[in-house]
């Protein structure tokens, strides 16, 4: 019972730590190119090696580290093929699983979706980005457990690193938090009256703005973006359709 108690809170630690440092990579606490300090964060989470290091070789299999043997661990530059990568898992699942969540909507769902928006509301009036984006992501995680296929999320979560990177970079476009925001409202209605033909067509139209994000985020930021990938998102998006 002891040793399980304690693998229990090693797997607590290294989840505190992977959302610690996933976060940290997103918002760009840690700007690419950085040297992640483990010593450093080991004593700002009060926790072992062992953990944190389970978390970043999760955080590397995601494509936002690269560990180098013996040289450190560093911070990854945005890769679009990995943006691309995240919006086609995202895309492929989430449009699928929308019309099940409409379908089998419950009014049960009702606190969460208002707790959702009003959080979304007060991030957007704040120009606090960090709780709009983490705001964006429970509401993701919110439609697979609606559609009955909560385990999902950490599919689409572990393939998105990258693309909440261009989608947190972009939010501080004027007026895109807001609009998030109103897209997340009108969605909410579609999916109580249970109309799954809408709620689908409103998620495809959320989603199909990432090309307006890469340039957006290329253009303002180019120091932060791998150098030299030829991907065209409007031709792969165009290609989906």
């Amino acid at each position: 019972m002891g040793l399980l108690s304690e693998m229990n809170r090693n797997k607590l630690k290294a989840e505190l730590a992977y959302d610690y440092l996933r976060d940290a990579v997103i918002t760009m606490r840690l700007e690419p190119d950085s040297t992640v300090a483990e010593k450093d964060l080991c004593a700002e989470l009060g926790i072992s090696r062992t953990p944190l290091r389970e978390a970043v070789l999760r955080l590397a299999q995601e494509g936002l580290l690269t560990v180098v043997p013996g040289g450190g661990t560093y911070v990854n530059r945005i890769s679009m093929r990995g943006v691309l990568q995240g919006h086609l898992v995202r895309s492929s699942i989430e449009l699928r699983l929308i019309r099940l969540a409409a379908e089998g909507y419950s009014p049960v769902y009702d606190k969460d979706f208002k707790l959702l928006l009003y959080m979304q509301q007060d991030a957007d009036e704040r120009g606090d980005f960090d709780q709009a984006l983490r705001v964006d992501i429970d509401f993701n995680r919110l439609l697979c457990r609606m559609a009955g296929f909560p385990d999902i999320w950490q599919t689409v979560h572990g393939a998105t690193g990258q693309l909440d990177r261009v989608r947190y970079r972009a939010m501080a476009k004027c007026g895109m938090t807001q609009e998030i925001e109103m897209e997340h409202r009108r969605l909410f209605e579609a999916l109580k009256a249970r109309d799954a033909e809408r709620a689908h067509a409103l998620l495809r139209k959320h989603l199909d703005d990432l090309p307006l994000l890469i340039a957006f985020v290329k253009d303002s930021t180019p120091n932060v973006v791998v150098p030299g990938e030829d991907i065209d998102p409007q031709r792969i998006l165009n290609a989906l359709c």
